[in-house]
């Protein structure tokens, strides 16, 4: 199955969710701060890197395998399925949230620009298509 979503919209759409998943983020983070921290900062490197990183795949993965669509790209007018149209697998969403992070330094959407299929890096290995829903 061939992607029809353009690159344009595919990175509108992860601009989006970025401010979603930063305020998403920055609330939670701040509530176990104040909840855990008795008023004293947390200067923990690890808290910093474990708080963020759970979040953001909860985000996404239950985004797309609940609904096919994160916010983003819902409103870019686009979803994520298999080849067969069904909703992805929570296995499909870790592959590709994990890919998409070798995506964000360019080398995923440029392999986009050169196979036959049109999709990225990270949608080629977890077999995910993102297919437009204008009518």
């Amino acid at each position: 199955m061939k992607s029809n979503v353009s690159l344009v919209r595919r990175l509108g759409s992860m601009i989006y969710d970025l401010f979603l998943v930063f305020s998403l983020v920055f609330f939670v983070s701040g509530v176990i701060i104040i909840i855990i921290s008795n008023k004293q900062a947390i200067t923990s490197p690890v808290f910093f890197f474990l708080c963020p990183l759970p979040l953001t795949y909860a985000y996404f993965a239950l985004s797309w395998v609940k609904g096919k669509q994160t916010l983003g790209m819902k409103a870019w007018k686009f979803e994520i399925a298999q080849s067969n149209g069904e909703h992805i697998t929570y296995t499909q969403s870790f592959i590709r949230f994990f890919l998409s992070s070798i995506s964000l330094v360019g080398i995923g959407f440029i392999f986009q620009l050169f196979n036959k299929h049109k999709v990225p890096l990270h949608d080629y290995y977890s077999k995910t298509y993102l297919i437009s829903t204008i009518k």
